[in-house]
């Protein structure tokens, strides 16, 4: 428990900041959901429940 209580217990350099930000490819590898088609893909789901 102790080690999860100290999780914030870190610092990320500069060089390893930036290397993170290069991770992010505004492409999401699953599904888009600024595309219409999924969007309503996801609303008929909700009929489901």
């Amino acid at each position: 428990m102790t080690e999860n209580i100290n999780i914030f217990d870190f610092e990320l350099s500069a060089d390893e900041m930036a290397r993170i930000e290069t991770l992010d490819t505004q492409h999401s590898l699953f599904f888009d959901h600024h595309d219409g088609e999924v969007t309503k893909m996801f609303m008929g789901w909700r009929g489901l429940a």
